[in-house]
């Protein structure tokens, strides 16, 4: 037996919504083919975010491109060049940095700017969007949080002085020679 239901235009027009909202939210589950496509993508508050970074100035001795923003940028499209199939390298790409705004300051001794910590910061807004990030199909959740967590620990001023002690989990865990690449090919300074 058919039954018909009777909803006011009000109603109707929130159900249409919801379910034009569903249809956009399954297309997440496509990656984005480039670094544009994936700003667009994001949650508002993570734009937001994102678009704050460039308040967040670099030293310039590291970074050329002056501020977090651009060097964020330039980082996703190498990740998009380099590593197109790849989205965890991408997706690391995108919050690798996203704490420094929150970690800014000027070094005393050298009248530059830091960010010291910004990565345990970046890997706290990377939790925060966990649910974002893990609607891509094909995600490792675990992955992006460990080249995010330790991007800087591999640079050679701290690697090299480093006891083998703290190195060993680090180079074993299986997405070590990512971290390599990671920190190697896409988060040097400049354009």
């Amino acid at each position: 037996m058919k039954r018909t239901v009777i909803i006011s235009e009000q109603q109707f027009t929130k159900l249409i919504k919801k379910i034009l909202k569903e249809e956009d939210n399954m297309d997440n589950n496509t990656f984005p083919k480039n670094h544009k496509e994936l700003i667009n993508m994001m949650p508002d508050s993570l734009k937001n975010l994102f678009y704050t970074q460039w308040q967040a100035k670099q030293n310039p001795k590291w970074h050329i491109e002056g501020n977090t923003l651009k060097h964020i940028i330039i980082v996703l499209k190498r990740a998009f060049e380099h590593y197109p199939n790849n989205p965890d390298i991408i997706l690391a790409a995108l919050f690798h940095d996203l704490g420094k705004l929150d970690t800014y300051a000027i070094n005393p001794k050298t009248g530059q700017p830091t960010a010291y910590g910004h990565e345990v910061k970046s890997g706290e807004y990377l939790e925060k969007y966990k649910d974002w990030v893990n609607s891509f199909e094909g995600i490792n959740f675990d992955k992006i949080k460990y080249l995010v967590l330790n991007h800087m620990v591999i640079k050679p001023s701290t690697w090299d002085n480093m006891r083998q002690q703290k190195k060993d989990p680090i180079e074993q865990n299986p997405s070590f020679e990512d971290l390599k690449n990671f920190t190697d090919h896409l988060d040097g300074g400049g354009y």
